[in-house]
């Protein structure tokens, strides 16, 4: 599994970009667990351009993170060209291009899935990335099409390539869609017949044999877990999975990478979809949403026992 220049061991399992849970501790412990690739939550090119400071937060990276990828957002190719020219991306690997985003606030802008609809625009925007990249690789994160009715992957990723995209990452649902219904792994593989770069296909999968069947059965070259990673890092594994542990970690990760108090209101967040589900555990959630400090966050999770099922 290739991207541009930069070689993956099979199979190619990688972790979506998840606005709002893709943090850094988050990120680093998917990839302590396996995943192939973890990329950073969505990043606006104007945001970088003009030197927005909690656009910079996003950025961070943790050591395991190599290679690494910065996933961008906009409209606009100059402001991509720009964000690319200005430095502050040098330490990336890989640039994504979100054209995926079905957020009503991203893409009334013309970002996100609304470039599905433009691809004369989406192409200039990859050609713009190319152009300033420094020689490394550009892919695109798309879905099947903006309207349910009107599936328009296969071509837009030809267009994608042709601009010079080195890979594509295409989520089984039209924007209209968003999260609701079932991925669309027929159209995936259609996706795939039309192009010759790699195609990541994402949407649905469950675990780390779930992700290595589809990718053998829908003829991509590898696959993209995003939902399917939340409260759950080690889906990219067949390690044992001791949850009181992991969040334990990703509660000590989180206090190294933010402020206290941020870390505090991330982890409440991840807690909860840690938990959800598991029996016994809602007064403990209930508990968690109204913490303000580390220790009340790490004193709860103590009280849990495994096997925590």
């Amino acid at each position: 599994m290739k991207i541009g220049n930069i070689v993956f061991a099979d199979p190619f399992v990688s972790l979506a970009p998840l606005a709002g849970y893709g943090d850094t501790a988050f990120r680093r412990l998917c990839r302590e667990y396996g995943a192939s690739l973890t990329v950073t939550e969505m990043v606006s090119v104007k945001g970088l351009v003009y030197g927005n400071e909690k656009t910079a937060t996003l950025l961070t990276t943790a050591p395991c993170e190599k290679p690494s990828c910065v996933q961008l957002f906009g409209s606009d190719p100059e402001f991509f060209r720009k964000a690319l020219s200005i430095g502050t991306l040098d330490g990336f690997d890989i640039i994504d291009i979100n054209m995926g985003c079905p957020v009503p606030k991203v893409t009334k802008c013309g970002e996100g899935s609304a470039l599905m609809n433009d691809p004369g625009r989406a192409a200039d925007i990859v050609r713009a990335c190319c152009d300033s990249s420094g020689g490394r690789p550009v892919t695109v994160k798309h879905r099947l099409g903006f309207d349910d009715d009107k599936i328009v992957a296969p071509g837009f990723a030809a267009k994608m390539q042709e601009a010079g995209a080195a890979a594509v990452t295409v989520h089984g649902r039209t924007s209209r869609q968003g999260y609701g219904g079932v991925a669309d792994w027929d159209a995936i593989a259609e996706v795939a017949e039309a192009v010759t770069i790699p195609v990541i296909g994402n949407g649905d999968i469950t675990s780390i044999d779930d992700a290595v069947r589809k990718i053998s059965k829908y003829g991509c070259a590898g696959a993209s877990i995003g939902r399917g990673a939340l409260g759950r890092p080690y889906v990219f594994s067949d390690s044992p999975r001791d949850r009181v542990k992991t969040i334990l970690r990703h509660i000590r990760y989180a206090l190294s990478y933010m402020p206290e108090s941020v870390a505090v209101r991330t982890m409440r967040k991840h807690i909860c979809k840690y938990l959800a589900g598991v029996p016994g555990t809602k007064e403990l959630r209930l508990k968690v949403n109204g913490v303000e400090s580390a220790d009340e966050l790490i004193a709860g999770i103590k009280t849990l026992e495994e096997p925590l099922c």
